[in-house]
């Protein structure tokens, strides 16, 4: 607005007067903001999602006999050079997970990441500032206690 503290006044090619505004970033962050609280599609990106659950499922359920398939498969080995992609390639062809089961996962994930960085910002206030730091996020893991799951 032109009345605020923020804007200034600048000429432009026409010599008609232009207010700028100084806080089009902010107002525009603002309108983001708004914007994402009205949608319900997912902000994390599905494929990277699948992907990283299907890491997580590797490291906590390893294959035992994954390294004696890896060397009786002469297909995967000429179209494979490294040991790594063999067993990327041969892990990824035997882990299936249900669109809905990901999706729910997704959903949970999502939420428990969008509330805990709610509670972070409050501490941040709290603390009378405005940018959140890591502080924080140290301090709200804490306060939440040893049965988080963010804690196990």
């Amino acid at each position: 607005s032109p009345s605020s503290k923020f804007s200034k006044k600048r000429a432009n090619k026409d010599n008609t007067t232009v207010i700028v505004s100084k806080n089009k970033w902010t107002s525009h962050v603002l309108q983001e903001i708004k914007h994402l609280r009205r949608t319900t599609h997912f902000l994390i990106p599905k494929q990277p999602f699948a992907r990283l659950v299907r890491e997580i499922i590797i490291d906590i359920f390893p294959r035992q006999n994954i390294t004696s398939i890896m060397y009786n498969e002469k297909n995967y080995r000429s179209k494979y050079e490294s040991r790594w992609k063999i067993l990327t390639a041969l892990l990824q062809h035997s882990i299936k997970i249900q669109a809905t089961a990901l999706e729910a996962l997704q959903e949970a994930t999502e939420m428990y990441i969008v509330q805990f960085f709610e509670d972070s910002v409050l501490l941040t206030l709290h603390a009378k500032r405005v940018t959140l730091m890591r502080n924080d996020m140290i301090l709200m893991r804490r306060l939440r206690g040893r049965n988080d799951i963010i804690n196990r």
